[in-house]
């Protein structure tokens, strides 16, 4: 704290530093106490002698620091001192290092040019021995290439093996397969050539006859010898010759068949196909039979005509059995005249008519046995002792 009063004198301007010392120590002289303001500018009062004592400690430790201030200064001056002649020293430690060095980097220098001056002819060895080195790399590719190009085809020579053994299984299994057909599809044709010569036997001389020619053919191609078995060359050599006789007779066999038909079904229609034809030829020996009864009914209804056209009164009931014996009692010039006559009789009949049975047979007649049936068929009273009476 300073008192105002001081603070006043000190702030005011004077001539010289003696009257302001004076002008002080009167001010203190007329004054037991003065009125003072903190140093957080709050204002009271403060004798002298406790201003001055203050102001007296402040000054002592003001002047205790400096004296502190000024040990450091000199000990901080002392240790640069030390620490500038290091440093001089250093200095002068790495001068001399640098110019050693300096000499030292001089003779590499010199050194240095002289290896510089063989840098053209290690280029060049280097250039050599770049292009060498890729002559030999590219050799070492070269040859790696072909390693791997020898691998590749050795693995593609494996694989074309095993193709060439599955191949060749195949083929193994196959011709198996088609000698076993062909060995089959040899007897169906052998079995349908032997079918031709059983139901065509005219053909037979033309087919060994071509037969003969083909391995004649084939021997002078080949050099195959003969043989008593028929391949299916042969085969098909004989079935070759048999197939323009064949159709001829097929061509005649139509021909006379759709003749027959008209003749047998003269109110049917003759089939165009050859499937319904050879039904129809198939039943012909039954159609043969049945035309056989409608001729021996025409020619029994003829006679009996004639005999009524003489003698109405005859009774047809009499004429169901003929009498038993009496072939027997026939001579033979009256059997000779009575088929004269029955041939005579039978210029009359109309035999392109089919004369149906007005009495169609019974079952139990057709299950008859055969001997009974055809001794009923030579001789109708033949058994039966209900034969009629001779006439009168």
């Amino acid at each position: 704290m300073w008192p105002r009063a001081l603070c006043s004198c000190m702030c005011r301007p004077s001539d010289s530093s003696l009257g302001l010392a004076g002008t002080m120590e009167q001010a203190w002289l007329s004054a037991d106490s003065y009125e003072v303001t903190s140093r957080e500018g709050n204002p009271g009062q403060a004798s002298v002698e406790m201003f001055f004592s203050s102001l007296q400690a402040n000054l002592k430790a003001r002047a205790a620091e400096a004296a502190a201030n000024l040990a450091t200064v000199e000990e901080a001056s002392k240790a640069v001192a030390d620490r500038r002649t290091n440093l001089y020293n250093r200095a002068v430690i790495h001068y001399h290092k640098a110019k050693l060095d300096r000499a030292g980097l001089a003779r590499e220098l010199e050194a240095v040019k002289v290896e510089a001056a063989k840098i053209p002819r290690l280029e060049a060895d280097l250039r050599a021995a770049r292009a060498c080195a890729e002559s030999e790399e590219a050799g070492r590719s070269a040859a790696t290439k072909l390693k791997e190009k020898v691998e590749d085809l050795s693995r593609r020579l494996t694989e074309v093996e095993k193709q060439r053994l599955a191949l060749q299984e195949e083929v193994t299994t196959k011709s198996t397969e088609l000698t076993a057909t062909a060995k089959r599809w040899t007897d169906m044709i052998g079995a349908v050539d032997r079918g031709f010569s059983a139901a065509f036997p005219e053909t037979q001389d033309a087919a060994l006859a071509a037969v003969g020619v083909a391995r004649e053919s084939r021997g002078r191609a080949t050099g195959e010898g003969s043989s008593e078995c028929f391949t299916m060359e042969d085969y098909m050599a004989s079935m070759a010759a048999r197939v323009e006789p064949i159709t001829k007779f097929g061509w005649e066999l139509r021909r006379a068949a759709e003749e027959l038909v008209p003749m047998l079904w003269p109110a049917e229609a003759v089939p165009q196909d050859i499937s319904n034809l050879t039904s129809l030829i198939e039943r012909a020996p039954d159609r043969f039979l049945d035309w056989k009864e409608s001729a021996t009914r025409a020619g029994a209804d003829m006679a009996l005509s004639f005999v009524l056209s003489w003698y109405n009164e005859v009774d047809l009931g009499q004429l169901e059995y003929r009498r038993a014996g009496v072939e027997d009692k026939l001579s033979a010039e009256h059997k000779a005249a009575r088929l004269a006559r029955a041939s005579a009789i039978a210029d009359f009949v109309d035999k392109s008519l089919f004369v149906a049975d007005p009495n169609p047979h019974s079952d139990e007649e057709y299950e008859m046995g055969d001997e009974e049936a055809e001794r009923a068929r030579d001789d109708p009273a033949a058994g039966r002792s209900d034969a009629p009476p001779a006439g009168p």
